[in-house]
């Protein structure tokens, strides 16, 4: 079913881009998937309850979502017609996906070793958005006292780790190489 989301995610992120809305489509379906994000099961429901019509589901997402974008309403409706409500969480990522990518952003998640004050936080994000070619990042923190010192930041699939414990497991392993 990812497949079906991203494609719902992708036809939309193209008309919105086209369009020069994109940041209001983002805006809005944020919106919608912040208001939903404990309703995966009442989403399901419906798109598996018989008795109700498709006219009924266009005219249930017009009366929920009156007001968002028409290219969001629209496509709102189709997947709702489609039976496929309860992909929105799923079309939200692959959605999000898009925009962050077009707009060169990313989430980065910062654990260390204990809180870091704005300007080090900043400090943090610059030397990442140097090292990773991004424009921007989106700073998730943690503390994590096991780290000892330092930071280890994930972006995507990527791990940045200049955590006093790296720089410990690292030597652990060169001494056991050398016996």
């Amino acid at each position: 079913m990812a497949n079906v989301a991203q494609k719902y995610a992708q036809a939309l992120f193209d008309v919105a881009l086209k369009a020069e809305v994109l940041s209001q489509v983002y805006s809005e379906l944020t919106e919608i998937h912040t208001a939903i994000q404990n309703q995966k099961s009442d989403l399901a429901t419906m798109d598996y309850e018989p008795k109700i019509t498709a006219n009924e589901r266009r005219q249930l997402v017009d009366n929920v979502f009156n007001g968002v974008h028409p290219y969001l309403l629209n496509t709102l409706k189709v997947i709702a017609t489609q039976r496929n409500f309860r992909l929105l969480p799923e079309i939200y990522r692959a959605f999000e996906e898009s925009y962050y990518a077009f707009h060169g952003l990313a989430d980065a998640y910062v654990e260390s070793a204990a809180s870091l004050s704005e300007e080090e936080l900043e400090q943090v994000k610059q030397a990442l958005l140097v090292r990773t070619g991004l424009k921007d990042l989106n700073l998730h923190t943690t503390v994590n006292e096991a780290l000892i010192g330092g930071v280890r930041v994930k972006i995507g699939t990527k791990v940045y780790d200049g955590s006093i414990q790296n720089d410990l497991n690292q030597l652990v392993k060169q001494f056991s190489r050398v016996n």
